[in-house]
């Protein structure tokens, strides 16, 4: 399978991008190539993860990044984002970005963040995720970051493919990232 044409998410400075993987594989691949293009253009990468992918992720960092680059990037369990306070409570996510925002101590340096997002229940709430993610647009827009919101296909209903390309300005799957026709902004 081809990763993902990276020419085009190395060149971007700033944006939202909905991310709907099939592959786990690419899905991994995707994710070094973003945490290493972050690192070279000396970004600080924050990257919200899964429990299950957290040693994978972490693998992939002891193994391909310099001692010296490992301080500007920060792995967090996206449990304490999404699933502690029940399935996406706004307040919540934005509290527990903002303060892992605020932790990197290079104010010279932006920022790009990576988030794996997922809930607990078997039908997701779509009205409840585009305010979560709406929300989260003004915020990554305002900031001027780049971030990625990784969605499993897997558990995306039509409707929900379309609420989130409605809240994010670029779509990206295992092998293309192209600018979202239905953004609404």
């Amino acid at each position: 399978m081809d990763v993902l044409n990276t020419i085009d998410l190395e060149e971007m400075k700033a944006g939202h991008v909905f991310y709907r993987f099939q592959c786990h594989e690419a899905y991994l691949n995707n994710l070094s190539h973003f945490i290493q293009t972050g690192l070279d253009n000396n970004q600080q990468v924050l990257i919200i993860e899964s429990m299950r992918n957290l040693p994978k992720v972490q693998a992939l960092i002891d193994k391909g990044i310099s001692e010296e680059k490992k301080p500007s990037i920060r792995l967090v369990n996206n449990f304490e984002y999404y699933l502690a306070k029940g399935d996406f409570h706004t307040q919540t996510i934005l509290h527990h970005f903002q303060k892992d925002l605020s932790s990197f101590n290079n104010p010279d340096s932006s920022i790009r963040t990576w988030a794996h997002v997922e809930w607990a229940s078997s039908k997701p709430d779509a009205d409840l995720l585009k305010e979560f993610e709406s929300t989260a647009d003004d915020l990554v827009m305002n900031a001027n970051l780049l971030s990625v919101c990784a969605y499993s296909s897997d558990h995306l209903s039509p409707d929900l493919n379309n609420v989130l390309e409605q809240v994010h300005n670029y779509v990206m799957t295992d092998e293309t990232l192209l600018e979202s026709v239905l953004y609404d902004k």
